[in-house]
């Protein structure tokens, strides 16, 4: 068996693409083949190129990537869960000061001392053909005006 240190810079630079297999750009199976490769070719090196060392050496790489893998899943469901959690926070917060100035008048475009208007009324008229309703009334065509609340 040789030391590690002495087999080929090829290992390091092995070693060191098999750090970097954590990153959240690179798939899954990725990390796996990458982790894999890895442990076989330091068991060939530390075995002298024994096939079974290989093998071994394989079969922890790529054990080593499924906990590469799962530890890079955790950091993502707990990103996401952070985000989602901030995400309902700001929306209630936004809700609050919509009902607040809903209760002062400020989204009504409603003027006063100290409130400001924020929305004005429009109104647009919509023509509205002859149609049958649900209930079989034949409804002639008409013109219906809606107003809209804009800023």
């Amino acid at each position: 068996m040789k030391p590690i240190a002495k087999t080929s810079p090829i290992l390091l630079g092995l070693l060191a693409l098999s750090l970097l297999a954590s990153c959240s750009s690179i798939p899954e199976a990725a990390t796996y083949a990458l982790t894999g490769a890895t442990g076989a070719y330091l068991g060939h090196e530390m075995t002298d190129g024994g096939p079974e060392g290989a093998l071994l050496g394989a079969a922890t790489g790529v054990a080593a990537g499924a906990i590469v893998n799962q530890v890079r899943e955790g950091g993502e469901r707990k990103a996401y869960g952070t985000g989602y959690d901030k995400g309902r926070s700001d929306e209630v917060k936004r809700l609050y000061w919509v009902q607040k100035n809903l209760h002062r008048g400020d989204e009504f475009g409603f003027s006063g001392p100290g409130v400001s208007s924020i929305l004005t009324p429009s109104y647009y008229e919509i023509p509205v053909p002859e149609h049958v309703s649900q209930d079989g009334t034949i409804i002639e065509q008409h013109t219906q005006i809606i107003e809209v609340l804009e800023p």
